[in-house]
């Protein structure tokens, strides 16, 4: 039998979040799964690798070949962890409080979160490993798209330029190049 650990994590950095309700994750699985990737500091991160390894030790034996859930960056030595579950995870603002679905705003890689669940172990045929399932989120910094408006991004430099009467023609001239196509 598996045993199960309870880990939280220290608020990190989330990588490829698919965490909004009712959208999971669908490339790989129909049914669809609630993952990130969450980049800690190694001090932030030591918690929860020593849970994993006590999860390894209890399950496989210290010295048994397991799949672990996470990795470290050469260049930055910080740790990214990989959660995810098929059920959507509860979200929790920065101060604790629960977040009603409607209300949950978008997460985007970038968005400083925390993360709970448990971690598991498990045994696919030959395959064994240390799994983070996810169970809930806490909001502490949310990153959403943008609208995509980047015009401040750059300073004037010599080069092309669009004048404000071809704006508003190429439009008229791209929407009757379409009804012609």
């Amino acid at each position: 039998m598996s045993t199960k650990n309870k880990f939280v994590s220290p608020a990190g950095i989330a990588q490829y979040p698919w965490l909004q309700p009712g959208r999971p994750d669908t490339a790989f699985d129909p049914e669809g799964k609630y993952k990130v990737e969450l980049r800690l500091a190694p001090g932030g991160a030591k918690h929860i690798t020593d849970l994993i390894e006590r999860t390894k030790a209890e399950n496989f034996g210290a010295n048994d070949n397991v799949h672990s859930p996470f990795k470290i960056e050469e260049d930055t030595g910080e740790y990214l962890f990989k959660m995810q579950s098929k059920y959507q995870p509860k979200y929790y603002d920065a101060k604790g409080n629960p977040i009603p679905i409607e209300q949950v705003p978008p997460m985007f890689s970038g968005s400083e979160l925390r993360a709970s669940g448990q971690i598991d172990a498990y045994t696919n045929g030959v395959k064994k490993g240390i799994s983070l399932r996810l169970a809930a989120i806490q909001i502490i910094n949310p990153v959403s798209g943008g609208t995509g408006d980047h015009a401040g991004d750059f300073d004037s430099v010599e080069g092309f330029e669009v004048s404000g009467d071809s704006q508003a023609d190429s439009g008229a001239d791209f929407n009757d190049e379409l009804e012609d196509f």
